[in-house]
């Protein structure tokens, strides 16, 4: 394994990797507070919106399948 590089504070957290292999090739700055530049942000954070829309358009069938499963 070699030595893990973490980013640096005000840098992108975005990691790629399995198994404890991780690194951290994402070098976009962000503001204090945030974890991910705007382009990883995207592909991490679902909006509640988008949620109510998945959720609304997921087929009856699989809904009541869901709930028998729980």
């Amino acid at each position: 394994m070699t030595e893990l590089r973490l980013p640096r504070a005000g840098q992108c957290k975005w990691a790629e990797g399995t198994g404890g292999n991780y690194t951290f090739p994402c070098r976009n700055r962000v503001e204090a507070g945030i974890s991910y530049c705007s382009e990883h942000h995207a592909l991490v954070y679902i909006s509640a919106e988008e949620r109510r829309r998945n959720r609304e358009s997921t087929p009856v069938a699989f809904k009541a399948q869901r709930r028998i499963a729980a």
